[in-house]
């Protein structure tokens, strides 16, 4: 009997590794061809969590031609000229998929600096349904999201305690190797005009890759409190410190499907003269409806 179980095992580990290795394959051979697609369906639920930060700080984490090529954004707020805002943000899907094969449900958290940039907004109807981060850390509780990912060149961190950690909604001790967030959003959800774009980019010897995710749908909560704490290492640690974060503006989504694009397009070039008050629309709407 003991025989028969471990050949069982043997068995399975050997057709997980050969599953991740086909993955992890897919990520290069994405890579070669210009993207890396990766479904989230199955209903996805996100705390976000913005919060202002000394811009030296942040400056110190970033590429030398950053202020030239994406600026410092806001979000909810408009930061000052020695100041640049965060962004915390983790995601539970009931699906993800990834080279044709489904994964099941997922969980993944990520931080970034909020930038100028308006590659995100093209949704042509309704202006200021985009965002463009520029991403400092990645988790996700999929082995096989890790590996296409860092295959294609955008690191991430594995963490299989993510999906036990994650509260949707109604936060209560959301945890991950980035960060831990406390509280809850607040309010009856809002249906979002027009869906929304997110960009999220990461510095590469052979160019920036930009994770494009794509939401057609979405409902957001605008109520409520979230506190953050940096993780035991990292740059959320390094900008916060040890102690507790009120972060100023909270956020919870909801979204039936929201498929990511991993490319490396053309090189962003310097920010257009009229980019810095375009960058605001969003503010100016995610403004008016905190004050609701």
């Amino acid at each position: 009997m003991n025989l028969l179980f471990t050949k069982a095992l043997t068995r399975g580990l050997i057709g997980g590794c050969l599953i991740l290795a086909s993955l992890i394959g897919a990520g290069r051979q994405a890579r070669a061809a210009g993207d890396l697609q990766i479904g989230y369906s199955g209903g996805c639920h996100e705390s976000i969590g913005v919060t202002t930060v000394a811009r030296l700080a942040v400056m110190a984490l970033l590429p030398a031609e950053y202020g030239i090529r994406y600026g410092f954004g806001g979000f909810g707020s408009t930061p000052g000229p020695s100041e640049a805002q965060i962004i915390i943000r983790s995601v539970a899907c009931g699906n993800a998929s990834l080279g044709g094969i489904a994964l099941g449900p997922v969980v993944n958290s990520q931080i970034g600096v909020i930038t100028a940039r308006r590659d995100a907004e093209d949704f042509d109807a309704i202006a200021g349904n985009g965002i463009d981060n520029f991403q400092l850390d990645f988790a996700t509780s999929s082995a096989a999201i890790a590996a296409a990912m860092g295959a294609f060149g955008m690191p991430a961190t594995f963490d299989t305690d993510l999906s036990l950690l994650f509260n949707g909604d109604n936060v209560s001790n959301d945890s991950s190797p980035l960060f831990t967030a406390t509280g809850s959003h607040a309010g009856p959800p809002v249906a979002w005009p027009g869906g929304f774009i997110a960009d999220w980019w990461s510095p590469n010897a052979t160019g920036d890759i930009r994770s494009r995710q794509v939401i057609q749908a979405i409902d957001f909560r605008f109520g409520g409190g979230l506190t953050i704490s940096a993780g035991s290492s990292g740059p959320l640690l390094a900008l916060l410190g040890a102690d507790p974060e009120l972060v100023q503006v909270p956020l919870g989504g909801n979204f039936a499907a929201g498929p990511v694009t991993l490319s490396v397009p053309a090189a962003p070039g310097p920010l257009p003269i009229a980019g810095a008050a375009a960058a605001l629309a969003w503010s100016r709407r995610l403004r008016s409806r905190l004050r609701l």
